[in-house]
């Protein structure tokens, strides 16, 4: 596939201004250029603080599928969000034909890498639910983890596999397969487009509902009320997700099969799933307490100049070990579910 690069035939690229009025283009390139800068910051940041100061007060899977879920929207940022917010403020196409066919292609990987990270998560917390006892080894985990970034490339094999060209298109801002205009594989790009997103939103959606239902039933007891409040972040990124991605999957069904849809509608879509990207830090701010106080800790650290802003505030605590190294060993133990989040 990658010999494709150098005899692939590109389109006409010479029309790559955008057909948006400056006041249509202005709040976009704004909202792209927060997203990103959020985006990158806000996801490095739990990378950084869950493997360095083990900051994300979870089980260990789920911190590993929470680190996956950030890894893959830095790269969407990359791929996808960053020559756009470029794309905005120059109001035309300027990356040249070699960044477009490897950006169309490659964006095809991080937006199944969020599908199936946060199905891995909600079904990871149902299980948990439903299982209490139950275990999963690393493994396992780490077996999963690899699985789904290697499904995530289907839909970039399918559409190289075609031979697609990438082209700009202005109305959309960004470079696009030709992939979804190719009759001849109309079919296997269908056929993923219904397994790695149709599916796992419907899903999450379900088993959001399942979780929600039964954390009510229990509400009565103290392991009830206690599984309740452990679903609250789940119930949230996964519901944002659903919710942002529902437009999206409708819309892109409608252009499959040929079914006209507006272009504002259509583009107002696309700029809501930016919501997963930059929206997951800011959630596990408010709703995980570590993660709140490393956050806290670092935004004083920087104001007050202090050499070493987190250690203290994130590792003591008032019914633990006050070494770091003793608050480690003791977190690290502890695989059950988080009553935190």
């Amino acid at each position: 596939p990658i010999s494709l690069l150098y005899t692939i035939k590109f389109e006409n690229m010479n029309n790559t201004a955008l057909p948006f009025t400056t006041a249509q283009i202005v709040p976009l390139a704004t909202f792209c250029l927060f997203v990103l800068i959020t985006g990158l910051l806000g996801n490095a940041l739990v990378l950084y603080s869950s493997v360095r100061y083990n900051a994300i007060h979870l089980d260990r899977i789920s911190v590993m599928l929470v680190r996956n879920l950030a890894l893959a929207d830095i790269l969407y940022c990359l791929c996808t969000v960053c020559p756009l917010t470029i794309t905005y403020f120059t109001q035309h196409y300027v990356l040249g034909e070699v960044y477009c066919f490897i950006m169309a292609h490659l964006a095809f990987i991080p937006g199944t890498l969020n599908n199936l990270t946060v199905l891995a998560i909600t079904s990871h917390r149902l299980r948990v639910i439903t299982v209490p006892f139950g275990q999963v080894s690393l493994n396992m985990a780490y077996c999963m983890v690899v699985a789904i970034w290697v499904i995530s490339t289907g839909a970039t094999v399918v559409s190289l596999a075609f031979k697609s060209k990438a082209v700009f298109v202005p109305s959309a801002g960004r470079c696009l397969s030709t992939v979804y205009t190719n009759p001849a594989a109309a079919s296997a790009f269908g056929a993923i487009f219904i397994l790695f997103v149709v599916i796992p939103v419907i899903l999450i959606v379900i088993f959001n509902v399942t979780m929600l239902t039964l954390a009510f039933r229990k509400s009565r007891s103290h392991e009830g009320v206690r599984k309740y409040r452990g679903l609250a972040t789940v119930l949230i990124l996964s519901g944002i997700f659903a919710l942002s991605m529902t437009p999206f999957t409708i819309f892109t069904f409608m252009k499959t099969n040929k079914i006209k849809v507006p272009q504002a509608l259509d583009l107002m879509a696309f700029h809501f799933i930016f919501l997963n990207v930059f929206g997951n830090p800011i959630l596990y701010t408010f709703t995980n307490n570590r993660f709140s106080k490393y956050v806290k800790a670092l935004m004083t650290g920087l104001v007050t100049c202090h050499t070493n802003p987190v250690t203290s505030a994130v590792l003591r605590s008032s019914e633990g070990p006050t070494s770091k190294s003793a608050e480690v060993n003791n977190i690290s133990k502890k695989t059950t579910e988080d009553t935190s989040i």
